[in-house]
């Protein structure tokens, strides 16, 4: 992915040229269209995911797309700038601005219907180019036109325009910061589409008056003729390397962004660091004294990329703080690595527009790897540690492939690659110290093999492949599709679902036990007890399929209807030959597939006595199923006698609060229960459980408190979530502090 690239010169000489009143329009003209170029990314995705499930695929297709997008707006600047006639360009992309005012303000279209849950990516591009492909990709071509012109003009320093980039990246990163930290929590969706549009206006405004300026300071025939083509031949295999360096880094933040979103949440908060660490590399990089100096770069490099694959695996819990920074570091410096290689091999100026659009081909190839093609091809999440041992092969080698010492590192790396080959082959999993020790080994080799690339890179993924071998958790079928990995298990008499990291149900492989809720479900647990205690209701509904533990609970005589997203999901708990809660308990029970703010909306008011709220992504619950919107849909569903139970397990974000304030905005009463499983209880039979249960009815909640488990819970007084607003990092530290 390529944004827009420093200059081999300094921000100071940017800053110094913006107070040259002459190239204000140009430089405001590159600030402000790259300020909304990174507005846009996290405001559409914010936009499109409450109607894909909070999905972080929605996030990574939503990445391809502006890519793509980009990728047009630099081919469409690279063509219009071959024109010879200032002029002409000019005119035309007034035209392509006036014509990108259709799109606005931006919105999600509805062309295209409800999202199709079996389609839901082929859905989202539709949207995007429905929406707002036509004004990005117009914005785009901002930063290298405005170059073009700048080069044009009889003016000092009009052969190196490039300090026009120092301004382009201050706005692309006041744009990253600005959505999360200011536009996000203090501004409505509805009112970020009017400011973007207020600046699309502006940006017409400055390009036309930058137009006007070049028209005015036209450079003579001289000039021309001093900028004329005359660099090195270039070839193919120097292109090649061009889109491999940009493939890579592109690759990664995609990549990284997934193993990210995937077991904290879908949220713009936690998007923006890695595309914030990925944009600052093209800075550092191409800055005319690089901030970090390469080789230094290229000297640590396996030992972050070390760090990276010792912390992959499940095994050892290092807390979601160093996994997060450590993932990030890994982005950083990986993409440090290739874009610093890439800019020591920048041609000559006559070829930078062909450079840049070559930089903006790799990434988006990098992109849609993870977003399209991985998903397909891969039934696990291999691209993202194979493309981190990429970024291992392009360092520079200075040791002989087979010398001595790579010989000795190669068989250490391969003795433990068997012995882990050996434990999974006899199904023997070492306790936690062992494991960890033996994937520590090919992690030290990664950093002894430096100069040894190939070596490198073999290690990395042993590593990787050690850790998945000896993981738990690691083992059986997997499935994979737009709203992440399923999996199922079978083992010690229990076949187990598993969405990314999390357990999301269990079965007794015993016919004679096989119909007894097992995990979050069991009988003793919250969810268990609330079924039991109003199994009086006559229509109950639950959010999230999972394996369909709860429909063992069923009366007769009640009418169930289930809400599942994810089209996996429903093929394996409909499955007899996986699961047998739903053919055995409920039959007859309707599944509606779609996300449930949608599939839930055309159901009656009024029309449950039981609602259960049991939707996750891994262990995230979908940030756009806790607002204030959502609970007001949730009880408009209910009863006036009906009960609401939310399921609010989680590694990483206390939700009790978040509940609490949304029940004390709605003025429904809401109980809390902690449930841990006595002692000696395996987790897949009873898990701990934390749950909350909400009502209009007192008789309701006095009827749930005479068991003594549940206990009132109050409002903190905090701002409640809604579709405009959320506070994920608050909610963390939350539950930091639990």
């Amino acid at each position: 992915m390529t944004f827009n690239s420093d200059s081999p010169t300094t921000v100071r000489s940017g800053l110094k040229a913006s107070l040259d009143l002459g190239a204000l329009p140009f430089v405001c003209s590159v600030f402000l269209g790259a300020l909304l170029i990174f507005l846009v990314q996290p405001m559409f995705a914010k936009m499109a995911t409450p109607l894909l499930g909070g999905s972080p695929s929605v996030w990574n297709v939503s990445l391809v797309c502006f890519q793509a997008a980009l990728l047009g707006g630099y081919a469409y600047a690279h063509m219009l700038a071959r024109l010879k006639s200032i002029k002409v360009q000019i005119a035309i992309h007034g035209v392509l601005l006036a014509t990108g005012l259709v799109c606005l303000p931006m919105g999600i279209t509805g062309l295209f219907g409800d999202p199709d849950p079996s389609h839901p990516a082929l859905w989202l591009i539709g949207v995007f180019g429905v929406s707002i492909a036509l004004p990005f990709a117009v914005v785009s071509a901002t930063a290298p036109l405005v170059q073009n012109w700048y080069a044009q003009t009889a003016r000092v320093d009009a052969g190196d325009p490039y300090h026009l980039y120092a301004a382009s990246n201050i706005g692309s990163l006041i744009g990253l910061a600005a959505y999360p930290l200011l536009m996000e929590p203090f501004t409505r969706v509805a009112v970020q589409a009017d400011i973007w549009m207020a600046g699309y206006l502006g940006l017409i405004l400055l390009l036309m008056t930058s137009g006007i300026a070049t028209i005015r300071q036209i450079a003579g025939p001289a000039h021309a003729a001093a900028s004329d083509e005359a660099g090195a031949p270039l070839t193919w295999k120097e292109r090649g390397i061009w889109l491999g360096l940009s493939f890579i880094p592109s690759s990664l933040l995609v990549g990284a962004t997934t193993h990210i979103t995937t077991d904290i949440a879908a949220a713009p908060f936690l998007w923006v660091p890695p595309l914030t660490l990925y944009l600052l590399t093209f800075v550092f990089v191409f800055a005319k004294k690089p901030v970090i100096p390469q080789s230094v770069v290229l000297r640590f490099q396996p030992v972050v990329m070390a760090m990276v694959v010792f912390v992959l695996p499940r095994i050892v819990d290092f807390g979601w703080g160093l996994e997060l920074g450590i993932t990030l570091l890994g982005l950083f410096w990986a993409s440090m690595t290739c874009h610093g290689l890439l800019a020591a091999r920048r041609p000559h100026v006559s070829r930078l527009t062909e450079f840049y659009l070559l930089m903006s081909v790799g990434g988006v190839l990098g992109g849609a790897f993870n977003a399209l093609l991985a998903p397909v091809v891969f039934q696990t999440v291999l691209e993202y540690p194979l493309i981190l041992a990429a970024s291992l092969l392009v360092l520079p080698t200075s040791m002989k492939v087979f010398d001595r010492t790579s010989r000795l590192l190669l068989i250490c790396v391969l003795a433990v690659l068997s012995i882990a080959i050996m434990f999974a082959a006899l199904d023997f999993i070492p306790n936690k110290l062992a494991s960890t020790a033996l994937i520590a080994l090919p992690v030290l080799v990664v950093v002894m093999a430096r100069g040894r690339r190939f070596i490198m890179a073999a290690a990395f993924m042993t590593a990787f492949i050690t850790g998945h071998l000896l993981d738990p958790v690691s083992g059986g079928q997997s499935q994979r599709g737009f709203f992440g990995i399923v999996k199922t298990m079978e083992g010690d008499g229990r076949r187990a679902m598993m969405h990314g990291t999390t357990l999301h149900g269990a079965q007794f492989t015993d016919p004679a036990r096989a119909l007894t809720p097992l995990t979050y479900y069991a009988t003793n647990t919250p969810i268990g007890q609330t079924f039991q205690m109003f199994d009086d209701a006559k229509n109950v509904g639950v959010v999230g399929l999972g394996v369909g533990s709860v429909a063992c609970y069923a009366q007769p005589g009640q009418n169930w209807v289930f809400y599942e997203i994810d089209p996996i999901v429903v093929r394996l708990a409909s499955d007899p030959e996986k699961f047998t809660f739903l053919s055995e308990c409920q039959p007859e029970g309707r599944i509606e597939t779609g996300d449930a703010r949608i599939t839930l909306g055309y159901e009656s008011d009024g029309y449950f006595d039981l609602l259960l709220l049991d939707a996750f992504s891994s262990d995230s619950v979908p940030v756009h199923l806790v607002t204030r919107e959502a609970m007001q849909l949730y009880l408009d569903k209910l009863s006036p006698e009906g009960v609401f139970i939310a399921h609010i397990s989680n590694r990483h974000m206390d939700l009790e609060s978040v509940f609490a304030r949304l029940a004390a905005a709605e003025g429904v009463a809401s109980l809390v229960q902690s449930h841990f499983p006595a002692p000696g209880t395996p987790t897949i039979d009873e898990a701990p459980t934390h749950a909350m249960l909400f009502s209009r009815s007192p008789e309701a909640i006095d009827r749930a408190l005479a068991g003594g488990k549940w206990d009132r819970v109050e409002s903190d007084g905090g701002r409640p979530w809604t579709d405009d607003y959320s506070n994920i990092v608050g909610a963390m530290i939350d539950h930091m502090r639990e």
